[in-house]
């Protein structure tokens, strides 16, 4: 980027007849270069994430610099972590739902395919903004089983909400409620 803008410096000074209309260019090109270099920089510089905190084995939350952040502090990062966390720990909600899923399986004789028990992917599903501080969010995703060989039986158990929400900075992670689906019941 600064070598197009040193460029077209100087082949505008090249094209120019009068020493002070020089100046005055280069002048300005040097104006330009020192606020895009300026402007760049602070650009390129991301917020940084927090480090998440369990408070329990279905909830976080993470301190963020950024009191006004428009949204910004819902970052997928720790939205992922705190997924990854609490299936991780055996006494939270979502992974004893996973724990007990498996074990129908296996008692229905069906044999897991990969890993069996599957999220699905998260979707917004609740926001609510008041101001440039506070967010309320919400986000849902599937937790589908998946059995068999080449007869494969995918379905639906349940759906899985979590509440992520910004309040000045204070960010809180937590599941809101898991509700069983029965689309069908073919057995």
């Amino acid at each position: 980027m600064y070598l197009i803008a040193a460029v077209s410096a100087v082949i505008l000074i090249g094209h120019t007849n009068s020493r002070s209309e020089n100046s005055m260019r280069f002048g300005f090109f040097t104006l330009c270069v020192l606020a895009l270099a300026t402007t760049s920089g602070q650009a390129a510089q991301s917020p940084k994430i927090p480090a998440l905190v369990m408070t329990s084995p279905d909830s976080a939350s993470a301190n963020y610099e950024d009191k006004c952040s428009n949204g910004s502090n819902q970052d997928q990062f720790n939205r992922d972590r705190f997924l990854k966390l609490m299936l991780a720990d055996k006494k939270s909600k979502l992974s004893q739902l996973k724990v007990a899923l498996l074990n129908e399986i296996k008692q229905s004789g069906d044999e897991p395919r990969g890993e069996g028990v599957h999220i699905g992917e998260w979707n917004q599903t609740f926001h609510d903004r008041s101001g440039c501080g506070t967010n309320t969010n919400s986000y849902s995703a599937f937790v589908v089983t998946v059995t068999g060989g080449n007869a494969n039986h995918t379905v639906v158990k349940y759906l899985v909400t979590i509440d992520d929400d910004d309040n000045a900075g204070k960010r809180t992670l937590k599941i809101r409620d898991i509700r069983p689906i029965n689309l069908r019941n073919d057995n």
